[in-house]
């Protein structure tokens, strides 16, 4: 059953649960036929829970449309860019995410574009690191008024400052994980030796099934589409969505599908994959933005 939407939130039970998700966990991808969709959802629906945010500020209007955009960065030399695009299965991405929601059912009665969309205002700073099919993800929460000072200095090119002001910004806001782990992300942006700054930005629809011991993941994204940072990425005090962001730049066709699990994916989830002719792929909306923001070089 759905969890209910007026619940008391239980924020240790939530960081629990956000420290689960993102353990290092294997990760398979594939890209999936439109037109096995809801034959696939009806399979995930008998196995799994639709996953939704509970916790604090969480959207409790009906019927939301759930919405990412992920902001990826990158050195002048597009070091990291290259390094994944070098060897797919084994990679370290840095990049930063937003959470969104849409309400098309609201659309009669909306005043406005703005009005049919609901934010939380924070963004998820996050270092992935990809070791063959193992996935670990390394979190910390910015309040979106404090990610302008934080990013500003990443596009400034100071890479030692900008680790610290990381740490420091982060320390007056809500964190999802420990101390450790953050000093973790700044420690390899710091190895890096070159700024980073916000090299392409990706958007997509997301539609999410877990167990109850968040185990077992899938995620379907729609609508993988590629965007140019905007000028005023960090300045901007509205969501970060489609309509926001310009002209996409490219786009990817097929569903693109995520399996992450501790341990091995079960059987009725196998066979649902073979029902459907989901493709197994390395997919990387990273490579796949670089490239048509920058060109393939």
């Amino acid at each position: 059953m759905p969890a209910d939407p007026h619940a008391p939130v239980d924020r240790h039970a939530d960081l629990a649960g956000d420290r689960a998700i993102t353990a290092a966990r294997s990760e398979l991808k594939y890209l999936l036929p439109r037109a096995a969709y809801p034959r696939f959802c009806q399979v995930l629906d008998r196995h799994l829970t639709q996953h939704h945010f509970v916790g604090e500020d969480a959207n409790r209007l009906p019927g939301p449309e759930h919405f990412v955009t992920t902001i990826y960065f990158d050195t002048p030399t597009r070091s990291q860019w290259h390094a994944a695009n070098r060897d797919l299965h084994n990679n370290v991405k840095v990049r930063a995410k937003e959470y969104y929601d849409e309400h098309p059912a609201l659309a009669e009665i909306a005043t406005s574009a703005e009005t049919l969309v609901a934010y939380r205002p924070w963004l998820w700073f996050e270092l992935k690191r990809r070791s063959g099919e193992r996935s670990e993800k390394l979190r910390f929460r910015v309040s979106k008024r404090d990610a302008g000072q934080v990013f500003e200095q990443l596009d400034a090119g100071a890479a030692g400052s900008t680790a610290g002001a990381a740490g420091t910004a982060t320390s007056a806001t809500t964190s999802s994980i420990g101390d450790s782990e953050r000093a973790r992300i700044v420690e390899y942006c710091r190895a890096i030796g070159e700024p980073l700054s916000a090299s392409c930005l990706v958007n997509y629809r997301r539609r999410a099934w877990q167990d109850a011991s968040s185990s077992l993941r899938v995620t379907l994204d729609f609508d993988v589409a590629f965007y140019a940072a905007p000028a005023d990425l960090w300045s901007r005090q509205r969501a970060l969505s489609r309509s926001t962001l310009g002209t996409p730049r490219g786009s990817e066709p097929s569903l693109v599908l995520e399996v992450k699990a501790r341990g091995e994916a079960p059987a009725w989830l196998q066979q649902a994959l073979i029902a459907a002719k989901a493709r197994e792929t390395a997919f990387s909306k990273f490579l796949k933005a670089g490239r048509a923001v920058h060109g393939d070089g």
